[in-house]
């Protein structure tokens, strides 16, 4: 349940997240049977941020582990900012938490990240804390 966007009651909403083609891919779904209205939407990339917290709540997070400790630090920065669009840093901030074993995020996101991580020839996985 969701608040309507159009009047306010509460409404039936479904969502979701996927990777479709290497990108990121989401999709919303709202009904009101207080007012009828009905709204769906999607997108690539940021994944709003109600749907990301209800994701998170629903499924848990998800880590990002590297799997050799001898990965590039620049590569691994590099492929950080390019992907999530961050300045140096978060981008720095990122890559510590990624190799302490500490970033977590929806497992889509994680995913993506990890496949993204591959192709620059750093071996990454996730895992459910």
């Amino acid at each position: 349940m969701s608040e309507c966007n159009a009047c306010g009651a509460p409404a039936v909403s479904d969502g979701g997240e996927g990777l479709v083609n290497g990108q990121v891919h989401w999709d919303i779904a709202q009904a009101c049977a207080a007012c009828g209205a009905q709204v769906i939407a999607c997108g690539r990339s940021d994944v709003p941020g109600d749907l990301r917290e209800r994701l998170l709540s629903e499924h848990g997070p998800t880590r990002l582990t590297l799997c050799g400790l001898s990965s590039s630090a620049v590569v691994l920065m590099k492929v950080v900012r390019a992907e999530l669009g961050v300045d140096l840093i978060e981008a720095k901030a990122i890559t510590q938490r990624i190799r302490r074993g500490a970033q977590t995020g929806t497992l889509t996101e994680m995913a993506f990240l990890a496949h993204r991580l591959r192709q620059a020839g750093i071996q990454a996985t996730t895992e459910r804390p």
